[in-house]
């Protein structure tokens, strides 16, 4: 499976704080009572006859998101200020093992689609936004799935499997978190080898991917992106 590794700095790792993985992430969401309308999904490439050899379910740290000027805005004030989320789904990616970049994978399987709000609305709490829901679908379930809901469903799924352990703010490692994932998940099958980090500039955590096989069973990642030495900064929730 490929996993994009964005670029980390080494840091030194002294005075690093552990993650504890017997907390669970609080989260705090009420479904808006008018779901956001939704633009069409801009088609950036199409990969719609790459075979699908495995998935990987990103899991992103909201507080990254929401510390960042797109966070911030206006548009994201239901997710970033209305509610508290720790781990959300980024998105339910399938993988091709033939993949040397990126842009390799499956993609844009079928024509775009503009998603109703019915179809979004039980979704928000685990995607937290409307667009990014639907284009989630668009680019990456219509590439193995027969519609939005069954896609979604599945996402609703592996994430309701998983027991999410709360990241205290601060300073910590890669290892820190991933051990915390994979401690709250062991009972479950989770290995570390199945999972890979993922940090933005300044060493922020960003998110953390778990890898599938076509079964959905858990299965090593190709690549477990930052390494566990490294610092990384966690952000606080608001």
């Amino acid at each position: 499976m490929q996993v994009p590794m964005l670029m980390f700095l080494s840091l030194a790792l002294g005075g690093c704080a552990a993650v504890s993985s017997l907390s669970t992430s609080i989260q705090q969401c009420a479904v808006p009572g008018e779901v956001p309308s939704t633009r069409p999904t801009r088609v950036d490439y199409r990969n719609s006859n790459v075979e699908v050899d495995s998935y990987g379910l990103t899991l992103s740290w909201s507080p990254h998101f929401c510390n960042s000027p797109a966070g911030q805005s206006s548009a994201n004030r239901w997710q970033c200020a209305d509610n508290r989320f720790g781990f959300v789904v980024h998105g339910l990616w399938p993988q091709s093992d033939s993949a040397r970049r990126n842009d390799d994978h499956p993609r844009f399987c079928k024509s775009p689609e503009i998603l109703d709000a019915a179809v979004i609305r039980p979704h928000l709490c685990t995607i937290p936004g409307a667009q990014l829901i639907q284009d989630e679908w668009n680019k990456h379930g219509s590439c193995a799935w027969p519609n939005a809901t069954a896609y979604l469903d599945r996402v609703e799924n592996l994430k309701g499997n998983l027991t999410m352990p709360d990241l205290p703010a601060g300073r910590t490692t890669a290892g820190a978190i991933r051990n915390a994932l994979v401690n709250a998940n062991r009972a479950k099958g989770l290995k570390a080898d199945h999972t890979a980090v993922r940090v933005g500039s300044g060493n922020r955590f960003s998110e953390i991917m778990i890898c599938y096989d076509k079964k959905f069973q858990f299965a090593a990642c190709s690549d477990m992106g930052t390494p566990d030495r490294v610092e990384v900064n966690v952000a606080a929730k608001r």
